[in-house]
């Protein structure tokens, strides 16, 4: 039986048409189980080598995630968004991609998370890429997932622009989707000195957290 990972809920209850994906009890969804876990992997879960010592910036920072990494980071631990107000639980800043970023100096943080944010943001997703490089330090991840891409196309942008929620939905698939990400996502990040994949967790781990498909993607900014 899978167990929440963040939790430890047993019980999994329905959302948005799919069955048995949401934790009954602190309200995570597959991404958030299997982000937790990759930050686990890396070692960012662990309060005696973070608290004070690490920096890490969280966009649209969702409760579910916030909680334990405000525990285990402290006054290290940065929230933002563009409609600040959407996150009670914290005092998230409300900064805009990427010019809002300038507020913080170059390589700055040990971690840049964004969860379902990217196709969010109105303008290229390359300025918004090359912006949280910038902020990372050298060796700091960014980790991040998105809902889909497109492996047969190049990324559609420009979502901001159309009239309606209703066309952004023919076009992205959902009413407040600004992009549909391509295979260009990926080879962009050979612009960038560091190593970028998608995060390797196994089978049974995926199951036993009950996130059997989603992905997470990490990049590593180059040490040297």
């Amino acid at each position: 039986m899978p167990k929440c990972n963040i939790c430890s809920c047993t019980e999994f209850i329905n959302f948005n048409n799919r069955k048995a994906v949401q934790c009954a009890n602190c309200g995570s969804l597959e991404r958030h189980r299997l982000v937790r876990e990759v930050l686990e992997q890396l070692g960012f879960l662990n309060p005696i080598y973070c608290f004070g010592l690490k920096r890490v910036l969280h966009l649209a920072p969702e409760a579910v995630t916030y909680k334990y990494l405000f525990s285990i980071f402290g006054s290290g631990y940065y929230c933002s968004d563009m409609l600040p107000e959407k996150y009670p639980h914290c005092q998230a800043l409300k900064l805009a991609l990427p010019d809002g970023f300038d507020l913080f100096p170059k390589s700055y943080f040990d971690l840049i998370l964004h969860n379902h944010v990217l196709e969010h943001i109105p303008g290229s997703y390359k300025d918004h890429l090359r912006c949280f490089v910038d902020i990372l330090k050298p060796g700091g991840y960014m980790i991040f997932t998105i809902p889909f891409i497109n492996f047969s196309d190049m990324t559609i942008e420009g979502g901001e622009n159309l009239p309606s929620d209703a066309e952004r939905l023919r076009i992205h698939g959902q009413g407040d989707h600004y992009k549909t990400f391509g295979k260009d996502l990926l080879d962009y990040f050979n612009e960038f000195d560091g190593a970028f994949s998608q995060a390797s967790v196994s089978f049974d781990v995926r199951h036993s957290i009950g996130a059997p498909n989603d992905v997470v993607y990490v990049f590593r900014k180059s040490i040297s």
